[in-house]
């Protein structure tokens, strides 16, 4: 027992130097990280927060440069105005790309941005501007905002190019009618002076108004009924044509698309179309040789000699299609080439009240001409 006793104090001993040990080595530790601890002074933290000012200064001054290197003039020295148009319900993404397509801004970015910055974005009026490469964004927006004064010129559907010649004179421009005639026929734009308002620029050339007529062309015909045009099997000019026709001799959008199946099946049969308005055409053409004169361009009352006069545009006489369009249709006229009504219809005619009568056959054809036109 006395040995147990001396084995018990010997352990607590030992547990006793190793606590005293295990104490030593940590306040040694906590010593050591005392001394590895770096002291941070002020000098450092005046160093870190000049470095830091320096380099949002840098960073502020480049996005200044930025800022108003996309919004400067794309090239100071071309003072040579380039006619733009927008046209309503034009998104500013698309003002802003096409302004950079024709290299009058320098960032569609810069534009859309500063527009909206300065609240103008909702203010931007359609219209035909004229801009220069020398001007900056803030005086092309000034511009834009402002707007301008243009002359409102509405073209109609039907109307034969020496028409819209007459048209344009008639509000002022400075249009020579023989030129404007000879550009038409040398270019082949027949059929292609889409009717629409425009907002035309008061000194406006011809070339200026052709221009902003083509785009709209462009647009809204050509591209906007590429795939049903495709579709159709006809080529752009066949298209015109048979619509030029139809937007004579139909007078109500109901009969359009009702008057073009009768027409397409006659020519795909290949019979004579027989359409008044080629006649009329044929007519005017052949009396108004001289532009300006102001000309009845759609004679009224034809008679027999006026049907057997001696033109490709006279259907009555030759089969098939005129060598082009006879006047400027519009677009529902070309839809209604492009997606035409069937009926069992060969035949159609218009009373003295503008009312669309239809028949199957001669025979009915003959007895409707009798009811409605004598």
């Amino acid at each position: 027992m006395r040995k147990s006793l001396v084995n018990a104090v010997e352990f607590s001993f030992l547990i006793g130097k190793q606590r005293s040990i295990d104490g030593l080595f940590l306040k040694k530790f906590k010593s050591r990280q005392l001394m590895l601890k770096p002291k941070i002074g002020k000098r450092e933290l005046f160093s870190w927060a000049f470095y830091g000012l320096i380099l949002i200064f840098v960073l502020w001054l480049a996005i200044i440069f930025w800022w108003l290197g996309g919004l400067r003039p794309v090239d100071s020295s071309k003072q040579k105005t380039v006619v733009f148009t927008i046209d309503r319900g034009e998104t500013m993404a698309q003002i802003a790309s096409r302004l950079k397509e024709v290299n009058l801004i320098r960032s569609p970015f810069h534009f859309k941005l500063y527009l909206f910055l300065t609240g103008k974005a909702k203010k931007v009026q359609a219209g035909v501007y004229q801009f220069a490469p020398s001007m900056g964004v803030s005086e092309i927006a000034r511009l834009l905002i402002k707007g301008i004064t243009d002359q409102r010129v509405t073209i109609v559907e039907g109307l034969r190019q020496e028409e819209i010649g007459e048209l344009l004179v008639e509000k002022g421009f400075v249009i020579d009618l023989k030129e404007w005639c000879q550009t038409i026929a040398d270019q082949k734009l027949e059929g292609e002076l889409f009717p629409d308002t425009y907002f035309f620029p008061p000194k406006a050339t011809q070339g200026a108004i052709l221009k902003i007529i083509s785009r709209n062309f462009e647009k809204k015909a050509k591209v906007g009924l590429e795939a049903e045009i495709q579709a159709s099997g006809l080529s752009l000019k066949g298209v015109l044509t048979l619509a030029s026709i139809v937007e004579r001799e139909a007078r109500a959008d109901k009969d359009r698309r009702l008057v073009a199946s009768i027409i397409l099946k006659r020519w795909r049969r290949g019979w004579p179309l027989q359409a008044d308005a080629t006649v009329q055409y044929a007519v005017a053409s052949a009396k108004c040789k001289v532009p300006g004169l102001f000309c009845e361009w759609w004679p009224k009352g034809l008679n027999q000699s006026d049907l057997q006069v001696k033109s490709a545009y006279n259907t009555y006489v030759y089969q098939g299609l005129p060598p082009g369009p006879i006047c400027n249709p519009g677009l529902s006229s070309v839809k209604a080439v492009l997606n035409p009504e069937d009926s069992p219809y060969w035949y159609y005619l218009n009373d003295e009240n503008g009312t669309m009568h239809y028949a199957k056959t001669d025979e009915e054809q003959v007895a409707n001409i009798g009811k409605y036109l004598r």
